[in-house]
């Protein structure tokens, strides 16, 4: 007796076939530099330059009284940790919640940088662009390196050639930001705010999930829930000392939503790939993603004509963050990845 169709088609479309794309490092990494540069940059910037009409009464929603930066942080993570739990093939909500609140200790300190870096970066989004925000993400490696010093010694530091991988990087980020039609020194603090505490998160989160032994998705739900919990309470917090009468509108209900599922998916991709690739490959693909997000940027809202000299440094700070992560592939002198 032949197989039906179906029968022939089940194998395609099983849990297993779904499990093996999901570590696919090709698959993972490809799906998640495309949806940070066009979903989540399409989703963040459009929410953030969003204008509706002001809502001109007193005691209007406690949400409209927020500033947009903290606005879309609480709805990010928030939206998130609902995704997170319920939107699972196994509808096991007790145990994903069991398993969220045991592991949430270990991924405190990680958290917060988490918070850090995504309020910062929304500011940074908000007033100086895509492309010198994501420029001078490009500061992260040299960063790093900082932060491997202070908490391993020098025994910790990649190699002479990785260290000089930072020069460009460090001229990229200034030429890209010399005169810039953008720049704006309280947005550009807040971008190399958010570059320090995505740093953080690198290293920390990257040292938790090796302590726990517990996965990209579970590892992201552990950390939104924390930043959550921040975020309302600094919400609760500046909602008490609003006194205006006139509030902002808010986005509408399909772009929050939007927002939302942009950012969980970017970020569940983003800790899926770390787990299934070095460090070298993480990075590697990090600059070209940011390379991604400010091309797309400029392609879906245009914006003030660079100089030469700005884009000649958005390039050598790309090409800086790769040599980088292509020098630093045998890794730290001790051994250690982060």
């Amino acid at each position: 007796m032949n197989p039906s169709t179906g029968d022939m088609l089940a194998p395609a479309i099983s849990p297993s076939s779904f499990s093996s794309f999901s570590q696919s490092a090709n698959v993972v990494g490809a799906a998640w530099v495309l949806s940070s540069a066009i979903f989540t940059t399409y989703s963040t910037t459009t929410f953030l330059k969003y204008q509706g009409p002001e809502v001109i009464k007193k005691g209007g929603s406690a949400l409209s009284v927020l500033s947009r930066p903290g606005l879309l942080t609480l709805y990010r993570f928030g939206g998130s940790l609902l995704l997170g739990i319920i939107a699972h093939p196994d509808f096991n909500v007790g145990k994903r919640l069991e398993d969220t609140l045991h592991n949430l200790p270990a991924f405190a300190l990680p958290a917060i940088f988490l918070f850090v870096a995504n309020y910062a970066n929304s500011m940074a989004l908000g007033r100086i662009g895509i492309s010198l925000t994501y420029t001078s993400k490009c500061a992260i490696p040299l960063i790093t390196v900082l932060l491997t010093l202070i908490l391993d010694g020098k025994s910790a530091l990649p190699s002479k050639e990785t260290l000089l991988s930072l020069i460009p990087i460090a001229l990229g980020i200034a030429c890209a930001s010399w005169n810039s039609p953008t720049f704006e020194p309280f947005g550009f603090a807040a971008a190399m705010t958010s570059c320090a505490a995505q740093s953080a998160l690198n290293v920390s989160s990257k040292r938790a999930m090796n302590k726990t032994g517990i996965a990209g998705p579970e590892a992201q739900r552990c950390m939104v829930a924390v930043g959550f919990v921040i975020t309302l309470f600094l919400s609760i917090f500046q909602v008490s000392q609003k006194t205006k009468q006139v509030t902002s509108a808010e986005p509408p209900a399909w772009l929050s939503s939007f927002a939302v599922v942009s950012y969980h998916l970017e970020y569940v991709l983003s800790f899926m790939f770390v787990k299934l690739v070095a460090s070298i490959t993480y990075g590697a693909c990090d600059a070209v993603r940011r390379l991604a997000i400010i091309l797309s940027g400029h392609v879906m809202f245009g914006g003030d004509p660079f100089t030469v000299l700005n884009i000649a440094g958005i390039g050598l700070a790309v090409l800086g963050a790769l040599a980088y992560s292509i020098t630093s592939s045998g890794g730290p002198k001790n051994g250690k990845e982060y």
